[in-house]
């Protein structure tokens, strides 16, 4: 049986890793996967130069997107002072971003995003606010647009004592009801689905504490 873990616990977690700038066992402070640098390189002028970095954590997404000339709306749970710290006094991109202290699930696409990264967050999430947010994002699309998610499917955690965890009212999916969610929500785009496996180890005991199929959905709607 599954021991519950509270959101607010993780919440916490997380919270106090970027405060503090602790790398954890999924290596938060890690710089931006090379999939990703390859499409923000091959990203064209018909393109918004605007974007969305959901579950921002150490910055560095959003960090590379303002660089490349986009104005990023940067939302996670954490308090923003973290992220504002780090980019005072940097160069003329600094401002381009917008730090918003929101959960993710909280937060509106209201708006049409040239950009939309959702790295190793949308799996926290409840499966209705993950389609919820996909929906919206590609209902206000309107060309040109690309979504780069990153997400945790057929999740197991353990405790240092071996205990099976689970996050409560997290979206818990397969990678096949993942893959079929994607696809429907993102009907007419150009899509790209990645497969991958995971695995954390607890630094205390060498054993795997996380493991996990890790999906990357590069979306592409070239539609102007």
């Amino acid at each position: 049986m599954n021991q519950p873990v509270s959101k607010a616990s993780v919440h916490a977690f997380y919270a106090d890793a970027i405060r503090r700038g602790r790398n954890t066992a999924e290596n938060l402070q890690a710089a931006t996967s090379e999939r990703f640098n390859t499409l923000l390189e091959s990203i064209g002028d018909g393109t918004p130069r605007t974007a969305l970095d959901l579950g921002y954590g150490a910055g560095n997404y959003t960090i590379d997107l303002a660089r490349a000339g986009f104005r990023v709306t940067a939302v996670d749970q954490i308090p923003r002072n973290s992220l504002l710290r780090r980019i005072r006094g940097a160069g003329n991109w600094a401002h381009r971003i917008d730090p918003r202290e929101c959960l993710a699930e909280d937060f509106a696409i209201d708006e049409d995003f040239g950009v939309i990264v959702a790295k190793d967050i949308l799996h926290y999430l409840a499966r209705r606010d993950v389609e919820s947010l996909l929906t919206n994002a590609v209902t206000h699309a309107r060309g040109g647009n690309y979504h780069y998610l990153e997400v945790f499917t057929r999740i197991t955690r353990r405790s240092t004592d071996g205990q099976l965890l689970r996050i409560e009212g997290e979206a818990g999916y397969s990678p096949d009801v993942f893959q079929r969610v994607i696809e429907r929500i993102y009907d007419g785009w150009d899509l790209t689905l990645l497969w991958s496996e995971h695995a954390e180890q607890d630094s205390r005991t060498g054993r795997n504490c996380f493991e996990a199929t890790r999906a990357t959905v590069i979306a592409a709607n070239r539609a102007a």
